[in-house]
């Protein structure tokens, strides 16, 4: 089996869960911190840096909990590897957003197809030359001057401290195997890192922004196709 029918299961194992497995109340309060926090965040970059009717590619979509005001500024493609996590997209959306599978590693669209692409919850869980790939398939489908937009949790955030603390209680402690979410193997470890990043893959960043607008939870990188 090749590495990305690996990936499409484990995610598709991942969504399909969701409401079946013993981290449930863990499920109910990421909700609740998505909706309320990441949201928000998310909602000021993409109002401030795509334009209205934009159309624009949700790379790594899950259950679009996020986009539920952005679908009504842009015109979104959302896309996911886990049918679970786009049969949930739709459920939220409707019609509102398109939705395809795809692998970010292999974008199903052609050269300069979009305005602007963004994700979430994504990056962290590749490694740098996984990344690196991935933020080069985006720069291929985003026309001139397109932008791009990522949240990437830092090592130092505020819900990374949380949730390691609770694999650790959890696991460590009550030796209850439990694991909260897919591993995060590269989390954001500076701003320098993360502009040099974008850059070795052709992008001009406008903005690296880390601070309280979310409570110190998410980098947000924005940046630009030359």
């Amino acid at each position: 089996m090749d590495k990305d029918k690996i990936i499409e299961q484990d995610w598709d194992i991942y969504w399909a869960s969701k409401n079946k497995r013993a981290s449930a109340t863990y499920d109910f309060l990421a909700g609740i911190y998505r909706r309320l926090i990441v949201k928000n965040i998310l909602n000021h970059f993409v109002f401030k840096y795509f334009s209205k009717g934009a159309h624009i590619l949700h790379a790594g979509c899950g259950s679009g909990q996020v986009d539920v005001d952005i679908v009504k500024h842009v015109d979104i493609t959302a896309l996911d590897i886990s049918n679970n996590a786009l049969l949930i997209y739709r459920q939220v959306h409707g019609e509102k957003a398109k939705t395809i599978q795809g692998n970010i590693f292999s974008l199903p669209f052609a050269d300069e197809s979009f305005d602007g692409v963004y994700n979430l919850g994504v990056l962290e869980h590749f490694t740098p030359e996984e990344i690196h790939q991935i933020l080069t398939e985006c720069k291929r489908v985003l026309k001139s001057k397109g932008r791009i937009i990522i949240l990437w949790p830092p090592t130092f955030g505020f819900t990374v401290f949380v949730l390691d603390t609770a694999h650790f209680v959890l696991n460590r402690i009550f030796k209850m195997n439990i694991k909260l979410h897919p591993d995060e193997i590269t989390r954001l470890k500076s701003r320098k890192l993360g502009v040099e990043m974008f850059e070795d893959a052709g992008f001009h960043v406008l903005k690296y922004y880390f601070g309280p607008r979310d409570l110190f939870t998410q980098a947000v990188i924005v940046a630009e196709k030359p």
